[in-house]
Formats: C-alpha cells, sequence, structure tokens
C-alpha cells in the first residue's frame, strides 16, 4: 500500500479530449462520471479503460479508503497522488455511486501538504456527535486516516492517527486542529478503520504495525481520545507486512442468533499468489480482544532433517558463476547467514544459516545438488523463499527441484518474497527410489534468486499458505475493506486491482489503478467450520443485457468451441457448469483470438482451479505479470460451477457458489474478445451456460 517510489513522476499532460475535459472538471470543483461511457465514446480515451470498474480521469490511485454509505450515495476515498501516474503525493481521492456500479469521481477530497502524506483510513457517520466536530442538528462524518509524516514536520517519519470532519455529506474535509489523535512514536502504524461497537456503546479502532505483523484494537468514547485494548499477531501468512486491517461482525448461514467475527488482515508481499493478497481469520471479538477460532500450526514438521544448512554445504555440489564473471554467486562457498548485502530482510529459515542464492545479487547464475538419497517417507517438507520462477525446462528458473533418473518430478519456487514458507511434496508414489535435490539459479532478472532451508522427509504433510484463509486466490486483490453503514447491514467490500509487485509498470494511460467490484460478503459454514463466501453485488444485475449465448448443454472440444464474442470494448459476464467427466482439464479461455486468451481451467488430478494469463496479451512490461494461480477446489457432484465477469483489462473469477475467487489484470489486444470451451484429455461437458453482455450505459439491457 504505501511502497515508496525512488522518484516522483512529473505530472503527465492529459492523452485525449476526454482526459483534458476530465481535468477540467476536477480542477472546476464538478463531479466527472466515468464508467457510464458506451464502448468507443469519447470517454474510452484507453483501450484498456474498464466499463465496469472505477477508475481515476488520470493520475495514480492504490488502495480504497473511507468505505461509507451515507444520503442515499455510496463513497470511495482512494490512495491517489494528484500530480502523476506514479505512488507519490498520497492525498484522498473521491468517488460516489447511487448504486456501487455507476460512478463520478468528484474533486480531491483531503490533499497532501509538505509536512503530512494522507495515507489510508477509514470514514464513520458520527450520528450522535459524540467528537463535538459537528451539531446534534449536523452530524459529521468523520475521517480516521494516518498522517505520514515528512521531514518537514516536527514528528519526521513517523506514523499517526488524525482526523478530517465533513459536514456537507462528505464532499469537503477539514484537518481537526488537534492531530494526530493517536501517536505510538512508530514509523509503521498505519491504516485505522473505525466502527461503533454497539454491545459496548464505543468506538473501536483497529491499525496495524506493519513490519510487526500485529492488529491493534483501541477504544475511544469521542474518537479524539483513545485506549489501548489488546493486539492479535503475528499468525498465519507473515512474509511481508500488514496492512489495511478491518473487524467486522457476520451471521453464520443467515442465522442472526449465530455470529463470528471476520479480522481481515491485507498482507505484501507473501500472499498465496505471489506478492500482495489479503488474508482472513474467523472468531470471536469481546470488545477487547480478537480470539481466532481456527489458527494452523505451520511450525517444523517432525521426521528426518535431510539438509539445515548448518554445517556448511555438507557433500553438496555448487556450482557458481556459469557466465565465468570470477565472482562466487549465486551460492557463495558457504550457506548465508539470514540477509545478504543489498537484499530485502530474510525471514522464516530456521537456525542461523540457509542456502541463499543473492551471493552477488540477481545477475549470477549457477546450481546446487545434494547428495543421493532414497525415499523411505511419504512426505519431502522444505521452506522455500524468493523469486517465483519455476523449471520450465527452458531455462531462466529459480527453482528446488526433486530429480529421480534424471527427470523433475516435484518443483517448487518462492513468490516473489524473502519470507521461507513450508512447501509440502507428497512423494508416496516414488517410495524406494533414488533422488537427488537440484536447486537451480539461472534467473537474472528481479527475484531471480531462490532461498532453501530445512529439507525434511516426514510422514505428513506440513501446512502451508494455501490452508490459510484467504479473500481472493488470484493476483490482483489487495487492500481489501468494507463499507460502513449500507442498507439492511450487508457486507460490502473493495479492493484495488493490482500488485505491488508490478502495479507501477501497468500499460494504461492517463492513469493507473483500478478497484475490483465490490463484493457482498456472508459466512457460510463449508467443511465444517464458518467460512467467507463473496458474490458481485446485486446491482450488477442492472446493467445485465439480453444474452449472447444460452445453451443448457454444451459438449466441450480438445480444439476448443467456440460461444460467443462481445463487441471490442463489451464487458460481458460468463456462468457456466464445468463437468469434466472424465477429462484432464477442462475450462474456458476469455480475450481469446487464438493466439491469446486468459485461460480458467480445472485440472481434475490435482483438484485445483486456475486462472493462467501467461499468454493473456501484452504481459512483457513486468517479468512478475505472467504466471499461473490456483485454489484447491474439490468438484460438488462431479462438477463445478463458475461466474466469470470479463472487463476490457480484468478477469474475476467466482466459483463453487463464492466459495473461493481469483481477481487478475489482464491487457490483450481489443480485438480478442472470444469466449471459448475447451477440455484435454477426456469428454468433459458445460451445462446451463450464460454469455451476456454488461452494460452500464444501459443499451441492451435485458427485458
Amino acid at each position: 500500500m504505501h511502497r515508496r517510489p525512488r522518484h516522483r513522476t512529473p505530472r503527465q499532460r492529459p492523452r485525449s479530449t476526454a482526459a483534458l475535459a476530465a481535468v477540467t472538471a476536477l480542477a472546476t470543483g464538478t463531479a466527472l462520471t466515468l464508467t457510464t461511457a458506451a464502448p468507443g465514446s469519447a470517454a474510452t480515451d484507453h483501450p484498456h479503460r474498464p466499463q465496469l470498474h472505477f477508475t481515476p480521469a488520470e493520475n495514480w490511485m492504490n488502495d480504497p479508503n473511507g468505505l461509507v454509505y451515507h444520503d442515499g450515495r455510496y463513497h470511495l476515498y482512494f490512495q491517489y497522488n494528484p500530480e502523476g501516474d506514479q505512488w507519490g503525493n498520497m492525498s484522498w481521492g473521491h468517488a460516489t455511486s447511487p448504486d456501487l456500479i455507476h460512478w463520478e469521481q468528484q474533486p480531491l477530497a483531503i490533499p497532501y501538504t509538505d509536512q503530512e502524506h494522507v495515507f489510508s483510513g477509514g470514514v464513520v457517520f458520527d450520528e450522535h456527535n459524540t467528537s463535538g466536530l459537528g451539531t446534534a442538528q449536523n452530524p459529521p462524518l468523520v475521517a480516521v486516516y494516518t498522517s505520514a509524516y515528512t521531514d518537514a514536520s516536527d514528528r519526521p517519519g513517523i506514523q499517526a492517527q488524525s482526523l478530517a470532519y465533513s459536514l456537507d455529506g462528505g464532499y469537503t474535509w477539514e484537518r481537526y486542529e488537534g492531530n494526530p489523535v493517536l501517536d505510538i512514536g512508530d514509523p509503521d502504524f498505519r491504516d485505522p478503520k473505525v466502527f461503533w461497537y454497539e454491545e459496548g456503546g464505543y468506538w473501536v479502532m483497529a491499525a496495524v504495525v506493519a513490519t510487526d505483523h500485529t492488529v491493534h484494537f483501541y477504544r475511544s468514547d469521542d474518537l479524539l481520545e483513545w485506549e489501548f485494548l489488546s493486539d492479535f499477531g503475528p499468525a498465519h501468512a507473515d512474509g511481508g507486512i500488514w496492512e489495511v486491517p478491518d473487524l467486522f461482525e457476520l451471521p453464520v448461514d443467515g442465522d442472526p442468533d449465530d455470529t463470528r467475527w471476520v479480522l481481515v488482515v491485507n498482507l505484501n508481499p507473501g500472499s498465496v499468489a505471489g506478492g500482495s493478497g489479503a488474508q482472513y481469520f474467523v472468531g470471536d471479538f469481546d470488545g477487547t480482544t480478537f480470539t481466532p477460532e481456527r489458527l494452523v500450526d505451520s511450525g517444523p514438521p517432525e521426521g528426518e532433517v535431510f539438509a539445515d544448512f548448518e554445517s556448511g554445504y555438507d557433500g553438496w555440489e555448487v556450482v557458481n558463476d556459469l557466465d565465468g564473471t570470477g565472482g562466487d554467486g549465486p551460492f557463495g562457498t558457504e550457506p548465508a547467514q539470514g540477509t545478504l548485502p543489498g537484499q530485502q530482510p530474510v525471514s522464516g529459515h530456521l537456525g542461523e544459516r540457509l542456502l541463499n542464492s543473492f551471493v552477488g545479487g540477481d545477475a549470477p547464475r549457477g546450481h546446487a545438488t545434494s547428495p543421493e538419497f532414497t525415499i523411505d517417507r511419504d512426505h519431502v517438507n522444505l521452506l522455500v523463499g524468493g523469486g517465483d520462477h519455476p523449471n520450465t525446462g527452458q531455462g531462466g528458473d529459480a527453482s528446488v527441484n526433486l530429480v529421480v533418473d534424471g527427470e523433475v518430478v516435484r518443483t517448487a519456487t518462492g513468490r516473489d518474497s524473502e519470507s521461507l514458507d513450508w512447501v509440502s511434496w507428497d512423494v508416496s508414489d516414488l517410495v524406494g527410489r533414488t533422488a537427488r535435490l537440484r536447486v537451480n539459479d539461472d534467473a537474472t532478472g528481479g527475484w531471480g534468486h531462490i532461498l532453501l532451508d530445512h529439507v525434511t522427509f516426514s510422514d505428513d504433510p506440513v501446512p502451508g499458505l494455501a490452508d490459510y484463509d484467504w479473500l481472493d486466490w488470484g493476483r490482483d486483490y489487495y487492500a481489501a475493506v468494507s463499507y460502513n453503514d449500507t442498507p439492511d447491514d450487508a457486507r460490502v467490500i473493495m479492493a484495488w486491482m493490482s500488485n505491488w509487485q508490478y502495479a507501477g509498470a501497468v500499460p494504461t494511460t492517463p492513469w493507473r489503478g483500478q478497484m475490483a467490484l465490490p463484493r457482498r460478503l456472508e459466512l457460510e459454514t463449508v467443511d465444517g467450520r464458518p467460512q467467507l463466501v463473496q458474490h458481485p453485488v446485486d446491482q450488477l444485475q442492472k446493467v445485465y443485457a439480453a444474452p449472447l449465448y444460452q445453451r443448457a448443454r454444451v459438449p466441450a472440444s480438445p480444439l476448443g468451441r467456440h460461444l460467443a464474442s462481445p463487441e471490442p470494448g463489451q464487458a460481458h459476464q460468463v456462468e457456466v457448469t464445468l463437468r469434466p467427466n472424465g477429462s484432464d482439464e477442462i475450462g474456458l479461455r476469455v480475450h481469446d483470438d487464438g493466439d491469446q486468451a486468459t485461460v480458467i481451467g480445472y485440472d481434475t488430478e490435482a483438484g485445483e482451479l486456475f486462472v493462467d494469463r501467461t499468454d493473456s496479451g501484452n504481459t512483457g512490461f513486468h517479468p512478475d505479470f505472467p504466471g499461473r494461480s490456483i485454489v484447491p477446489l474439490p468438484l460438488e457432484d462431479g462438477a463445478l460451477r463458475l461466474r466469470v465477469v470479463v472487463d476490457t483489462s480484468s478477469v474475476e473469477v467466482f466459483a463453487a457458489d463464492g466459495r473461493a475467487a481469483l481477481t487478475h489484470l489482464a491487457f490483450p489486444d481489443p480485438s480478442a474478445t472470444g469466449v471459448t470451451l475447451y477440455t484435454r484429455g477426456g469428454n468433459g461437458l458445460a451445462e446451463e451456460v450464460t454469455v451476456r453482455p454488461l452494460t452500464p450505459d444501459g443499451t441492451g439491457a435485458a427485458q
């Protein structure tokens, strides 16, 4: 959320008539409607400007902030650079909507100053004027945000919590003269989310100490003075910094007498899909302490430790300097003692030493091979970190591989994080075979290194990132936070649709950054415990058009069966039930023109749903952008139901009635609009298939 660039990009000139009109409108305090433009109209100033997803008219946007429903309008504030399309000059931008689908960008809400940048936070309606910042007749909206103090301030480098208030419904804001209202003297204390705790009759704040991987809880009677209650963490995924917490109560299976509290914690990097992501915990909040119902024990596994690198490379064959530069990288002459020069902090390893191929940076190439061993346990558990460069057999990888008879039979990579996480290989089919481990570092670009520690032969697998609860299993869902005061107490959540690995490089102009579709969250009992399920908000149905394609039953084909081709620039939705019927793989290709597509498939043997954007169009703007994300997901009665929302630059997949979601950016050629059904290795089938345009401008609306 707050990654700092090394330079500030100057303000860019608008590059279209629409962009120039947008700048003029915002400068004069005029609201600007952004997402009701018809494809090909003047407001569609770039082929990847989305039709359904909010984007600012120009410049950089990241986290959603201050989400509140008030006086018939949904307010979306957001992290915004008013002066350029890279991160910097953090201020609060503002947009409003009557329905969460059609948005109007409003003038800048809270601008940065030379002493204070305005980081993330929330907005509450102080209905009873507990703060005294309004009146009984005109109670205020109060923004609780993080002041990131600059070197020009009297708190250089400190992050503290401050207030601003609005007396005109959230359109103009005044900073509270007593700011900050909560300062613990920490440089990474941020992202307050505040709500009224009805049972106790006071305000509660959740905020993070990002680098400590903890959420702090506070209470206040007036929003001005805050008392510490408790903290939570570290827990589950902690490979990156924790950011943007949220805490809310939901009924289980719709029963108002059976409720749980959900704590959302965003993480960057170190998510299940690599880079930025959002995990959650389900439990109880008693007004003071959050207690999770489920914590996965991810400690060291029992078994035989094959390699911990505490006594050197100990029989490993290490080959450095494949390019003949004269250095001793990438592995060095002995295992590293943690973090190496120029490297981000390494964490998650056990003991003092580990294999770390960052000796000399990312550029050196080499490989390391273990002594032979006989596989005599069902699982190999290992701690792996570093870059996400899998072994494709074509070089350029940074990976750990299990080699049997000269063939790679298992492989693992990091997740573009210096935090090592457990990987577990099921090798029960290889028991009795002779094997070696081979660590390759053939990658020379960003994250071109690999970390390895504590290789253990065990009877059982060790839990890893996939065993935790995630809001989204895709690459582009971060800073997720929910609305306050929604009608009918619906829990509606929004997130920034991007990833800090490549957010500054995405190929859009004159803006950079978009929001994911708003989603409604519910708790349902899944596999015997309460878990979040999510769907696009019901308001999306307002933009349904008549189906382009609708069939009850469609045989899949290995060659691909074309279903529909929406018009270029046309958002659309695909609903389908996939029935593998013994096939190895079945799925959809969207944004498809034969040469490029985003693939949404189900791997029957692995029991995994995946999204693969390796050949999705423009992927070359950053090496971390191409790739494949997966979620373990069993079939139900031999089938899997999907709902896929496709916009000009995104694909959002909702699977198994909302039990899993995968969100991805994609930048296809404008002419790549096909929707194709495919199968591999069998006779798969699709049922109840509907492809329909989504028309925010109202054209072609379904009757």
